[in-house]
């Protein structure tokens, strides 16, 4: 995999982990407490979303990894070393006491990535917060992003290890996750993400504030592609203490709805 393939590479982490689709509803009734727990343990993948986002940011802003330091409109961005031989490389995205970034989330604190040359086999990126806080939510913990890329398509291993996120309403989400994301079009124009697509796999185990745990499965890859900013169709099972709720991502639609079924009932959701 050559060298200039970077920035296309942490594109897959940094834009394919979002949760929510379009399709077709036939229930608008989300007075049932598992609707709302259901929908607080989805958090976890939009997290992990956004933390890929953040990764590809840095790398973008950092010019090629060799700009020491770049002010952006949000944050500022500092690589070391600043060559383009030494890794891995440290990139400091710094959003210091808050600020509106480019996706609209209110975004305060650093996020540090630290960068091996992922272009290659079994390197990695990683990401750890530094009292970051995301619209009022207060995240810790660290997301591995390892490169298993074949001649014919982008393949990534994603684990997100101790993850912890606490928001102002009191809400507190725990947990770790292990997923693989392939890509199913756009490999051979590495150069353009608009065309990227790729298929999401694996699984999240989660604690809620309350004690309930939840696993979260993905039963039919996700479909993800880069010039959305949602997940478009796929279906997965969240088992809530016990309770099966199913998971819906719709039909190829590019919005933040899904839809739930618990014991026989549909309802929809925005994620």
């Amino acid at each position: 995999m050559k060298k200039q393939n970077f920035a296309s590479l942490l594109l897959i982490a940094a834009f394919i982990l979002t949760t929510a689709n379009a399709c077709k509803k036939d229930n608008t009734d989300t007075t049932d407490p598992a609707v709302a727990t259901a929908v607080q343990a989805l958090r976890s993948q939009q997290l992990i979303n956004s933390s890929f986002g953040i990764a590809l940011h840095g790398a973008e802003k950092a010019n090629g990894l060799v700009n020491q330091s770049v002010e952006d409109r949000c944050s500022a961005v500092t690589v070391f070393p600043a060559d383009l031989t030494t890794f891995p490389k440290t990139i400091t995205v710094d959003f210091g006491n808050g600020c509106t970034d480019s996706d609209g989330k209110f975004k305060t604190g650093k996020v540090v990535v630290t960068v091996g040359k992922i272009w290659e086999a079994d390197t990695e990126v990683s990401i750890l917060y530094d009292n970051y806080t995301e619209d009022g939510a207060q995240l810790s913990g660290r997301f591995t992003l390892k490169n298993q890329s074949n001649a014919n398509a982008g393949v990534f291993s994603i684990v997100a290890e101790d993850i912890k996120a606490a928001d102002t309403q009191g809400f507190t989400l725990d947990y770790n996750a292990v997923q693989t994301f392939t890509q199913i079009a756009g490999h051979p124009t590495w150069w353009d993400w608009n065309d990227d697509v790729y298929e999401i796999t694996g699984t999240i185990q989660s604690v809620l504030t309350n004690g309930e745990t939840v696993d979260w499965t993905i039963q039919n890859p996700l479909t993800k592609a880069n010039n959305c900013a949602w997940v478009s169709e796929g279906i997965g099972l969240l088992n809530i203490n016990g309770l099966d709720v199913g998971v819906n991502y719709g039909n190829g639609s590019c919005d933040n709805k899904g839809t739930l079924t618990i014991n026989g009932q549909t309802y929809e959701v925005t994620l």
